[in-house]
This record gives structure tokens, sequence and C-alpha cells, in this order.
């Protein structure tokens, strides 16, 4: 059985949106050296959610969360990045980008060595807050259902 997602209220697909199809990757990263996850919260929104984004051309998963994780938080620093077996999907309406969108979802987690930081783009600073969220609560301040759904299977 494949776990698939509906988004729902203001996240639910719309009729009069078209539907866009994508693989991504979400990227589940321990902290180095305490209990905590690497989070983003949407400025506009206000989403807490982990690292996502697109699978870009040739790109693995692991790539992908790699290339992901620098652009949006800056962090370089990669320890061990594994592939979750799981693959998912998910519906919604992406009202960043006014479409509807039915994405297929690969997640990867791992950890970082260090806190060794890039710079980041001035548009990823003006999309999202870099956070470290605790494991103890971090089930609670995911948005997404998708994310809540990862952490389950990533903290299994």
């Amino acid at each position: 059985m494949v776990k698939e997602f509906f988004g729902e209220g203001d996240s639910a697909v719309r009729p009069d949106k078209p539907m866009t199809e994508r693989e991504v990757v979400v990227v589940v990263v321990k902290h180095p050296t305490e209990e905590k996850y690497l989070c983003v919260q949407n400025k506009k929104f206000g989403w807490i959610d982990f690292v996502m984004g697109g699978i870009e051309g040739d790109e693995n998963p692991i790539e992908a969360g790699k290339r992901e994780v620098v652009e949006e938080t800056g962090y370089t620093d990669f320890g061990e990045l594994k592939n979750v077996e799981e693959v998912f999907y998910d519906n919604f309406y992406a009202a960043h980008k006014d479409v509807n969108r039915h994405i297929t979802i690969h997640t990867v987690c791992g950890e970082l060595k260090s806190l060794a930081r890039e710079d980041r783009a001035v548009e990823e600073k003006e999309i999202a807050d870099v956070i470290w969220i605790s494991v103890a609560e971090l089930a609670e301040k995911l948005t997404q259902q998708a994310h809540k759904y990862i952490w389950e299977i990533v903290n299994r």
C-alpha cells in the first residue's frame, strides 16, 4: 500500500488551477551535537517543515537533498545521508506557486558533522528562517501532514 496525502482547507486542490507533477526530496537532518532537527519556517505562510525541494535533472535524492539543504539553510558539512525506502505522494494547492501539485516524495535522513555554513542567497533569506527544533517538540511543530508522517517513519 502506498501512502497518499490530500491537502485540506487552504491547501485543498483547486479545480480552477492546473495540476503539476514533481519529484521532491524531504531532508531530515539532525544537529551534530544536540537532539534537534533542522527545519525552515516560511515567512509568508508560517509553515514549519523539514527542508524540501525538487529533484533536478539526473540528481538522485541524496544529491538533491544536499543541494536543497545548502541552498535553503547554508549548512554544508554532511555526515552520512541515507535514503528512506518508503516513497509516497501528496496532492495539494501550492499557494506559493499558485498551482496544484501532485508530488512524489523521497526522503533522505542523516546528520551534520559540524555547523559549518555558507551564507544563504538573499532570496532564500526572504523566503524562510532556519530553525532547530528539539525531538520533544518536532511532532507538534511540523505543519504539513506529510512531514509529520515522515517524522514518524524516521523516528521509529
